[in-house]
């Protein structure tokens, strides 16, 4: 089952208010990764070194970057969907918009399933989760991986749209740094506006993302309900709506 797009169009008045203007000030440093690989190529590179060959990474965490890209998907397709498809649908985007442990698999072998991702249109980079109360260390490193692997992909020729994350303002030093400017950029909000109080944590990290990145195109996974993407609209930024399809992954399901 695929999530088709719809793109919104800009509300005639806020639902909800927010303060524009975030006064977020960032300055990254990129340089190339080279120097970080391991001299000796283990076969148990359990932490992925090797997939750093090649790309550029941003101070002060050493945070892979991803390129830009301007595309903007017609349909989504889980990863847990994609790799049990009979017949991959090249028309479709893969997305890792699910729990962490379906996809932990492609993190702990991702050559495994490069070609079966080669299949498809393009990738929406992963989506490990950067909960509220997590230790720092680990949202740094979950990070870390999103951008590795959606970086990794696309320096091996896929199109990827880099999916942002971020934890509060605070996070945006590390949650930020390898994320493109000028580029369509997919947000994952399934499951995180039903909560009031977390409405305006949700707005605010929106906000952000907007000012600091300019994205071209948002593409948000989700519901745009409760007025959560009103900064984008107030940017003039084009939102693209794709429907949660968790419900519906059946049609293609085997083991794998």
């Amino acid at each position: 089952m695929t999530s088709p797009r719809r793109t919104m169009q800009p509300p005639a008045q806020t639902a909800i208010p927010f303060v524009q203007g975030s006064g977020l000030e960032l300055v990254f440093q990129e340089r190339d990764a080279g120097n970080l690989l391991p001299l000796d190529r283990d076969p148990r590179d359990v932490s992925n070194w090797r997939l750093l060959q090649g790309l550029t990474v941003v101070s002060p965490y050493d945070i892979p970057k991803i390129q830009a890209c301007t595309l903007v998907p017609e349909r989504l397709v889980s990863f847990s969907e994609a790799v049990c498809m009979k017949r991959p649908d090249a028309t479709a985007w893969v997305h890792f918009y699910e729990d962490d442990y379906r996809f932990e698999r492609f993190w702990r072998c991702p050559e495994k399933y490069l070609e079966r991702l080669r299949a498809f249109a393009g990738v929406i980079s992963p989506d490990f989760s950067l909960y509220r109360n997590m230790p720092i260390a680990q949202k740094i490193h979950n990070t870390f991986r999103n951008q590795l692997l959606g970086a990794w992909l696309q320096a091996r020729g896929l199109e990827v749209v880099a999916n942002v994350r971020i934890s509060g303002r605070d996070s945006t030093a590390y949650a930020l740094a390898g994320t493109p400017h000028c580029s369509t950029l997919a947000l994952g909000l399934h499951g995180c506006t039903k909560d009031v109080a977390n409405r305006r944590h949700v707005i605010e990290e929106i906000q952000l993302v907007c000012e600091v990145c300019r994205p071209q195109d948002l593409v948000v996974y989700g519901s745009a309900m409760y007025g959560v993407l009103e900064p984008a609209h107030a940017l003039d930024i084009p939102v693209h709506v794709y429907a949660p399809d968790h419900r519906f992954r059946s049609a293609h399901r085997e083991a794998a």
